[in-house]
């Protein structure tokens, strides 16, 4: 054999030799996978995906999956995920797992250095978390470093997007639109549309509550009156909510919060009852306050 045909035949039989350890890992792993959203686990097929990528990673290196958890959708900001849990439980129990394999690292976790820490932690009990379409060899202190800095980016993408909705959000409230969930006496049209385009109507109930709002307001009645008035109509307020629900603005017509400063700003909703009849309930309310409830100004 010449000898450029033996460097040639050798550099295959080394290239090979690499490739094929890489591959054959082998050992007993298990899958987490994770959407974020109940809309996200329902309807865009990312689960599956998921599932499928990291079943094919696992039977090409040799690695037998013993269990699955996941499959259904857990916020990743925090590592307090029941699914999450119940599989940190279980690769700590079963001493034979070499392996917890996951689509992306930020299907694993964004909680930034306590994911770091949480890897390492997992690592020192001989438990590798492995990225489908990041596969490093963390083995390595390069390899651990770009595991950090995937963790790190992926803590940091969470916060950016937690930025921009604050400030979206606070973007809505200052042109009068509620983004929250629907005040009690009103029903939202449109719940499924962004707050711009939310219609709230005034409901049977509502229009209890008006009545109670009067009822406050010509000062004739006790607390507790209204309280059952209301329950007789189906209209479920405690003592404890009595307060937060009567100083609401949103029934005079306005939105308000802690991203706006406490400012009100006019809404976009039809008012339950008009501004007079309102601040004469809140007067009422501060010169009577309930136990165990803030005195609203």
């Amino acid at each position: 054999m010449k000898t450029a045909n033996i460097q040639t035949a050798l550099e295959t039989i080394t290239r090979n030799r690499y490739q094929d350890s890489s591959k054959k890992r082998g050992g007993d792993g298990v899958i987490y996978t994770r959407v974020s959203s109940q809309e996200q686990a329902q309807n865009n097929g990312s689960l599956e995906v998921q599932s499928k990528y990291c079943n094919n990673y696992a039977a090409t290196h040799s690695i037998t999956i013993k269990e699955y958890f996941g499959g259904t959708y857990e916020s990743a900001k925090t590592d307090g995920r029941k699914e999450f849990q119940r599989m940190l439980e279980y690769v700590k129990k079963h001493k034979n797992i070499s392996y917890i394999i996951v689509f992306n690292y930020d299907r694993f976790s964004r909680s930034g250095a306590a994911a770091s820490h949480l890897s390492e932690e997992l690592s020192k009990q001989g438990i590798t978390v492995k990225s489908v379409t990041q596969d490093i060899d963390t083995s390595t202190a390069i390899g651990r470093l770009q595991e950090n800095f995937f963790h790190m980016l992926n803590n940091f993408d969470n916060r950016l997007k937690s930025d921009r909705t604050t400030i979206n959000t606070r973007e809505v409230m200052l042109k009068g639109y509620w983004p929250y969930a629907t005040p009690m006496g009103y029903k939202n049209l449109k719940p499924k549309h962004r707050a711009c385009f939310h219609e709230y109507v005034i409901t049977e109930e509502g229009k209890h509550l008006k009545r109670g709002f009067q009822m406050v307001a010509d000062g004739k009645c006790q607390f507790k009156e209204v309280v059952e008035f209301l329950s007789r109509r189906g209209v479920r307020i405690t003592k404890t909510s009595f307060r937060h629900v009567f100083s609401n603005p949103f029934y005079a017509g306005y939105v308000t919060g802690r991203l706006v400063g406490g400012k009100l700003i006019k809404g976009q909703h039809p008012a339950l009852v008009d501004v007079k009849t309102f601040m004469k309930v809140q007067d009422i309310l501060n010169d009577n306050p309930i136990a165990g409830v803030p005195k609203v100004s």
